[in-house]
């Protein structure tokens, strides 16, 4: 399994003709390495690419912010876990909409995804001024120019999620730095110019298992075009618009981009190089071995994370494990959660729900060898990343550790279920009604999630009676909030949809009704039994009553929990608190939705005056 931050000594750190301020746009350093020099050399070249793949691996990119901190809140992921998640000026505060223009994190983030910009801006320029470009290597150093025009694509898609309008530059920076200090562009433009490169690269980069491309932890043509289809959504969608007022408009022409998107994913299903795995948790299992999957690529891109190098992936997302003789040292303190609102929109019978959620830790503060059941229903946790599922490799040092490190786990950028999904909502959108297509997909991602004896109802019946455009729209935003939990996807999704508000608010809703046991969570019952299978080890899971009232008596060999309405006034109490906390600084300062990222105070100084705030910031 190729892992790219190994590979990083040469990169591009040679090839910037000059440096920019720190934290606008973050150029390179020279060294002794000229583009003459690594543009007349596959080898170097690819090293360059390399240079380009190691920065997702940073903190501030796939190991732990976008895919962590970045990503929520929704309204099914959750950052709050005590009283520090609600001030502005830290990263669980970012999670609550509470960023403020002196968060140094931002910074680190801004600059970062800039510096990767720059890298991939020399690589491009290298690459087309190259003298292969002529030879029989042309065709190989193409691909290599596939790769960074969709790693450039990928950078300024995740500036313009976060911050809206930014500066936009397809060029290295100019030794007189003319070209530098650079007004934001419109975001629209911006994804314009990016989905114009995508259909460049595509025309560069082969299907996975072609050729050199032989893993999905490269750029290959199924992702380009998933990375396509996505960008082509949230450019027909919605947004806060930095106009007087400040509304939430949707970009323009929206039916264009829909039909891109549904011809790209319709493409991807046709060539049948990406499949779905028919196991949803072994798709997780495999991530967390450090496996590839080539039997069904369902992954169609994944950030290649090192053993004690990178990756918060089982760390500050994933069960929470406390130090224990039998895994070693624990893990996170509940970074990223759900609460039991996730777990109840589930069907009962939805495979996907207790490999989605934790409602349990693996030990205590005692240092029992076994699950303990976790009763505050705020703090459950995101079950696809878990320790168990990691092998010796891992193990030997997290028996070593007193402290973090590196898991090592990669990150599914994304998946083919995505696209499936994507497919079945352009679909029904350009339509006005769900085709058969659509009906198609849908059924293919739910079929995965319930035992066959369960489809004919769970999946046929279900997704049959939805007759209209409206009905089958909701039911693909509960698909993907099922489908994609703790997977940096709902937050976007519902930003797109113009959905963040009320679903955030419904959340807090309905989560009220679950306290007060009203309808519809009225059979919710107010105490919970449990036991465990015959290890002592293993909660007996399918034998928790979560759906069944059993009384508030104590029944023998099971052990009694407090739940929801049964909760003791001052715990109801303190959950409502919360949940009115959750996501707080959403409609802030009089403006509605900002659920955008100020532009650092660094970066603002370093302007020339060409940048600053707005949204109330």
């Amino acid at each position: 399994m190729k892992k790219t931050t190994l590979i990083i000594y040469i990169a591009v750190l040679a090839l910037a003709a000059s440096s920019c301020k720190k934290g606008f746009l973050d150029s390179s350093s020279p060294s002794e390495f000229t583009s003459d020099v690594v543009y007349n050399s596959t080898t170097y070249a690819s090293y360059a690419l390399t240079g380009i793949y190691s920065l997702l691996t940073q903190d501030q990119m796939y190991s732990a912010r976008l895919s962590l901190n970045y990503a929520t809140n929704s309204d099914i992921e959750i950052v709050g876990a005590d009283a520090g998640s609600y001030k502005e000026n830290t990263n669980r505060g970012l999670s609550n909409y509470l960023g403020t223009p002196d968060n140094n994190s931002i910074a680190r983030e801004w600059s970062l995804i800039y510096k990767m910009i720059e890298r991939s801006n020399l690589f491009i320029d290298g690459v087309k001024k190259s003298p292969l470009m002529s030879t029989k290597d042309s065709t190989l150093m193409k691909g290599y120019m596939g790769e960074a025009l969709t790693l450039r694509a990928l950078a300024y898609f995740e500036l313009v999620k976060n911050w809206g309008d930014v500066p936009y530059k397809s060029e290295p920076s100019k030794a007189d730095l003319s070209n530098v200090y650079l007004p934001a562009t419109d975001r629209d433009v911006i994804y314009d110019h990016l989905l114009a490169d995508l259909s460049e690269a595509e025309q560069y980069v082969p299907w996975v298992r072609t050729g050199n491309y032989s893993s999905t932890e490269m750029v290959t043509k199924g992702f380009v075009k998933g990375l396509t289809a996505r960008i082509a959504l949230f450019r027909g969608g919605y947004s806060i618009r930095n106009k007087p007022g400040f509304p939430t408009e949707r970009g323009s022409d929206w039916r264009k981009y829909y039909e891109l998107a549904n011809r790209q994913c319709k493409e991807i299903k046709l060539r049948g190089v990406h499949q779905l795995n028919t196991n949803y948790i072994d798709v997780w299992k495999k991530l967390g071995r450090f496996e590839q999957d080539a039997a069904f690529n369902e992954n169609m891109f994944e950030v290649a994370h090192g053993l004690s190098r990178s990756g918060e992936m089982g760390y500050s997302i994933g069960i929470r494990f406390y130090t224990n003789a039998k895994y070693g040292f624990g893990n996170n303190a509940n970074v990223v959660n759900t609460t039991a609102y996730y777990f109840y929109s589930f069907d009962q019978k939805d495979i996907r729900r207790d490999n989605t959620i934790a409602y349990y830790t693996y030990s205590n503060g005692a240092a029992d060898i076994k699950e303990v059941f976790q009763t505050n229903p705020m703090s459950y946790n995101f079950a696809k990343w878990d320790q168990r599922f990691m092998g010796e490799s891992w193990s030997v040092l997290n028996k070593a550790a007193a402290g973090k490190f590196g898991y090592g786990i990669n990150w599914a950028v994304m998946r083919y279920s995505d696209v499936l999904l994507m497919l079945a909502e352009t679909e029904n959108a350009l339509n006005g009604v769900p085709t058969a297509e659509a009906k198609l997909a849908l059924k293919e991602v739910r079929r995965r999630a319930f035992a066959e004896a369960d489809r004919p109802l769970k999946v046929d019946a279900y997704v049959d009676a939805l007759g209209d455009e409206i009905s089958f729209f909701n039911a693909i935003v509960n698909e993907r909030a099922w489908e994609f939990g703790g997977e940096a996807i709902r937050k976007f999704d519902l930003i797109r949809w113009n959905l963040l508000v009320s679903k955030i608010e419904e959340q807090r809703v309905e989560f009220k009704k679950l306290l007060a046991g009203t309808a519809p969570y009225q059979s919710v019952p107010k105490a919970l039994f449990y036991k465990y299978e015959s290890n002592n080890e293993i909660l007996d899971k399918p034998g928790i009553n979560f759906y069944q009232d059993k009384g508030t008596v104590d029944i023998p060999g099971y052990t009694k929990v407090n739940w929801m309405s049964g909760y003791s006034a001052n715990d109801i109490t303190s959950y409502t608190e919360r949940i009115n906390l959750f996501s707080s600084g959403l409609n802030a300062n009089g403006v509605q939705n900002r659920h955008l990222y100020p532009i650092p105070n660094s970066v603002i100084s370093d302007s020339q005056g060409k940048l600053k705030n707005s949204y109330g910031f």
